[in-house]
């Protein structure tokens, strides 16, 4: 993850969770499966949340305006394009895709984390923690299905 700036690298993590809940709420309209689709739909909602609590903590770290778009392919780096465009996805498919996206969101902000010092670094590492405390509620949710 060398040769990407700071305010980059939030703008990407940004864009990351905005395709991540664009990937959730497709795969909430492939089933018809209510709780697969309530599953699917919060995660979407949690995404957006995420991308904008990372706009707001990242913008006061660098002190000023994030760049406009994202350096490179953004877009699976929490999703999983595989399952873009399956019909009747169940609510244990959805819980294994998910938590699958989630541990590779952990594995990408790790990789921001030992890229950078100081705040950056735990700003990265923090996101890190985030996805994989994400994992954890969905394997718990797992057990409990």
């Amino acid at each position: 993850m060398t040769g990407i700036d700071p305010k980059q690298a939030i703008r990407n993590a940004i864009e990351a969770e905005l395709a991540a809940e664009r990937f959730y709420r497709l795969l909430a309209e492939s089933t018809d499966d209510e709780d697969s689709r309530s599953f699917l739909e919060d995660m979407a909602s949690q995404e957006r949340d995420h991308a904008k609590a990372i706009e707001t903590m990242g913008a006061k770290i660098v002190n000023g305006p994030l760049p406009a778009h994202p350096v490179g392919k953004v877009e699976a780096i929490e999703t999983l394009p595989s399952w873009r465009f399956v019909d009747g996805i169940s609510l244990a498919d959805a819980l294994d895709v998910a938590l699958a996206a989630e541990r590779q969101a952990a594995l990408y902000y790790d990789a921001f984390a030992e890229s950078f010092t100081g705040e950056m670094h735990k700003f990265f590492e923090e996101l890190a923690k985030a996805e994989e405390d994400h994992a954890t509620r969905i394997i718990q949710r797992q057990a409990a299905s």
